[in-house]
């Protein structure tokens, strides 16, 4: 490993400024890694601003995670090959320029396109992070450092809903959702300076080669499984979506056989299929792709649940979060010591400790529930993810060997990305179409107090059992809508019948509330059955692990490699 343009590192490996570096390092990944979550609050407003259905807004979401987890290892590999510094510089560039472009975007189409641009620009920009820890700090230091990436990625995941509760609801500067997109151009330009003048440049001595036929198909076989996820639904299943997700693994099953052919040839496949085959690894990318699917599912899920089913503000979201990121605050501080004694153990109870919490939360939701009922099942829950969401790449990265130690870091953060993409993509499935499944009951529960109060109003009998009736295939049908905003033709005569009399529009709003309610908690209480079931499954994954985990200095650190693979990646 070389550096240059900077000052040169002591014999160890210390570079005299590091642990400024480290400061806009961290910076950066913060502002990367909020963006995955704090759209989440926003979506509702986002959707109804510029009228936008369901799948249009889990695209919000999936275009920048998508993007962000195909690119991070190419990303990697641009950066050992022509300067970490530089690549990093490049990627703060256009992500500045991509969060512009999401703040200012007309419609929907042109957002989801700025998101994926960002998603992109993060792919250059966090793999720099971690390569240029190991290149300018000690062995002894290095655990330090890595201890405080992983704590700033969990704190990203948490700050992000409050974060994005704030900027809505107190209308920052009068832009309302596009602040949260806008935030980023000021912190931006700060990093870029900072990072240009603190950061040294550094780069590997034996770069690897691209490997654009790997990410070709790798991307192919996500878009052909998360496409018809998300779009589905609206679109009714059509035959060609079927056949797309069939055809997923198949593509899939080219790429393994891309990999093996590359590995024989130059040694520079996208993952190094003998990866698969070290302790944990294999185990550690499921348990990282999974996690990242079920709490990215979770944080949407509850978000839409209480704005567009409970009515919630985007600030009362926002801080009903805050409990998850105090708890997730408590033990990452702590995990990076307590991995070293429990190792796997302590990925098995966060998971539990987190699938605890959730249950609670669910049960607790329902219209009327008081902040006090539903915080601590959220501080329970962010007190597992703690346990997990950085001690997973500790435990899973153990025992890599020295010279597949970058390899792996991309592949991992890989995983917890596209486990993003996928969870987003699965609320179409998860979610929203059965919340059309749910709409009979919920409407029916609330019949009988809605003649009620009808004829209170001073409708005959007969015409409020007629206007119920009406308005029942009414919300039905808005149950099915793409967008919550449009209302379905069979509500115009039932609207315009009680629009007549305001005491009967009232009793007709109140039933519809209090159906819509009752359509979104149970459907959520369904879905968090995904998201329990998704962690038990960590917890399992998690015992096929190493039992003993090695400490960062033991590791040989990146730049290490076999002869035959320095030959293979020299171009």
């Amino acid at each position: 490993m070389t550096t240059s343009h900077g000052v040169a590192p002591s014999p160890e490996g210390a570079h005299p400024r590091r642990w400024l570096a480290l400061g806009v390092l961290l910076a950066a990944a913060f502002m990367d890694l909020l963006d995955v979550t704090i759209v989440n609050i926003a979506l509702p407003d986002i959707r109804s601003d510029l009228s936008a259905g369901y799948a249009a807004s889990q695209w919000v979401v999936t275009a920048y995670t998508l993007a962000f987890g195909l690119g991070l290892i190419t990303g990697g590999r641009l950066g050992d090959r022509y300067g970490r510094k530089r690549i990093f510089l490049l990627g703060i560039v256009l992500f500045t320029l991509s969060s512009l472009l999401c703040g200012v975007a007309p419609d929907v189409e042109v957002l989801v396109t700025a998101r994926a641009v960002q998603g992109i620009a993060s792919a250059l920009m966090v793999p720099q992070i971690m390569a240029t820890v190991y290149a300018i700090f000690p062995g002894n230091e290095r655990g330090g450092a890595s201890g405080a990436y992983g704590a700033v990625t969990g704190l990203a995941a948490v700050a992000g809903p409050l974060l994005g509760g704030v900027f809505v609801a107190y209308d920052v500067l009068g832009l309302g959702w596009r602040a949260v997109f806008l935030v980023n151009v000021p912190i931006g330009v700060a990093a870029l300076f900072a990072a240009f003048v603190l950061v040294p440049e550094t780069k590997s001595d034996f770069p690897l080669r691209m490997d654009i036929v790997g990410v070709v198909l790798v991307s192919a076989s996500l878009l052909l499984l998360l496409y018809p996820l998300v779009q589905g639904r609206t679109s009714g299943w059509p035959a060609w979506m079927v056949v797309a997700m069939i055809a997923a693994p198949v593509v899939m099953v080219g790429y393994a056989l891309h990999a093996r052919a590359k590995e024989r040839r130059d040694h520079s496949s996208l993952v190094p299929l003998r990866l698969f085959g070290q302790p944990g690894f294999s185990a550690g990318t499921i348990v990282l792709f999974v996690f990242d699917a079920t709490m990215i599912g979770f944080f949407l899920a509850v978000s839409l649940t209480l704005q567009i089913g409970l009515g919630y503000s985007a600030m009362r979201t926002g801080l009903l979060f805050l409990p998850w990121a105090i708890g997730a605050g408590l033990t990452s501080g702590a995990a990076d010591q307590l991995v070293g004694k429990l190792g796997r153990h302590l990925l098995t109870a966060g998971a539990l400790v987190m699938a605890a919490g959730m249950l609670w939360f669910s049960l607790a939701l329902e219209p009327g529930a008081s902040w006090w009922e539903l915080a601590p099942g959220l501080f329970l829950a962010g007190i597992g993810m703690g346990g997990v969401i950085g001690p997973a790449f500790t435990v899973a990265g153990a025992h890599v060997e020295g010279r597949d130690a970058g390899a792996a870091s991309g592949s991992l953060s890989a995983a917890v990305q596209l486990g993003n993409a996928t969870g987003a993509a699965l609320l179409g499935v998860l979610l929203f179409t059965p919340l059309a499944n749910a709409a009979p009951d919920a409407y029916d529960g609330h019949d009988k107090q809605l003649r009620s109060e009808l004829t209170a109003a001073g409708l005959p009998a007969a015409e409020a059992r007629e206007l119920s009736a009406q308005l029942r295939p009414c919300f039905l049908d808005y149950a099915k809508e793409e967008n919550p905003d449009k209302r379905p033709a069979s509500c115009g005569p039932v609207f315009a019948k009680a629009g007549s009399d305001p005491k009967v529009q009232q009793a007709v709003d109140k039933a519809v509330d209090a159906g819509r309610a009752d359509m979104f908690t149970d459907t959520f209480g369904r879905f968090v059955w995904f998201t329990i079931s998704g962690l038990v499954v960590v917890a399992l994954l998690a015992q096929t692990m190493p039992r003993e985990v090695r400490g960062y200095e033991s590791r040989g650190g990146e730049g290490e490699s076999e002869e035959k693979d320095r030959e293979g990646a020299k171009s």
